[in-house]
């Protein structure tokens, strides 16, 4: 197995949207056993495979906490079918070396995938947990969207990227989320 390396904000394969997965491949398999070695060598919880430079629609998760205990998880060509609440929640990022900013998500997902043996499969998350606020994250990446676009506060947001060097937020990237905000502001 081997740890690949992981792209840094500011590589333009980060703004690009992944291609779809026809068929668990040998090739996809090494890829998520990649991808597992370096999720854990960098000590995240998620690594989508635009993270290190392969524009395939396919993350990787390990959401175990101290309260949890999770399984690994991949989903292969993921796609949110179903999303309500709102939540407000720090998030980090292996792109984004030592910056942490609040960003708003979903509170409850549902989630239809492909796992590992190309079986289709559906998962319902709620309370807005780490393992939903993963999955949005992660599912982001394949769509070339990243956890700062989605930051509260954009002056904050900049502050920290400029403090690890990394560049500002691109504006025309800030994703509009009306309901989320409808539900978080309590209008």
């Amino acid at each position: 197995m081997a740890v690949l390396k992981v792209l840094e904000y500011g590589d333009p394969v980060l703004r690009k949207e992944a291609e779809k997965v026809h068929k668990v491949s040998a090739k996809i398999q090494k890829l998520i056993s990649d991808m597992f070695d370096t999720m854990y060598d960098q000590q995240g919880v998620g690594l989508a495979a635009p993270q290190v430079g392969v524009l395939k629609r396919l993350f990787v998760l390990d959401c175990t906490t101290p309260e949890q205990n999770l399984p690994q998880m991949v989903m292969i060509n993921p796609a949110i079918v179903k999303k309500s609440g709102a939540i407000r929640s720090k998030e980090g990022c292996l792109s984004f070396p030592g910056v942490w900013t609040e960003v708003k998500r979903y509170e409850n997902i549902v989630v239809r995938y492909m796992d590992q043996k190309g079986k289709r499969q559906e998962l319902a998350v709620d309370g807005g947990g780490l393992l939903s606020r993963a999955i949005q994250h992660e599912l982001d990446h394949l769509n070339g969207v990243l956890f700062v676009d989605h930051a509260l506060d954009e002056t904050e947001a900049n502050e920290q990227l400029g403090e690890h060097n990394l560049p500002p937020i691109d504006p025309t990237r800030i994703v509009e989320e009306p309901d989320l905000d409808h539900v978080l502001m309590g209008n």
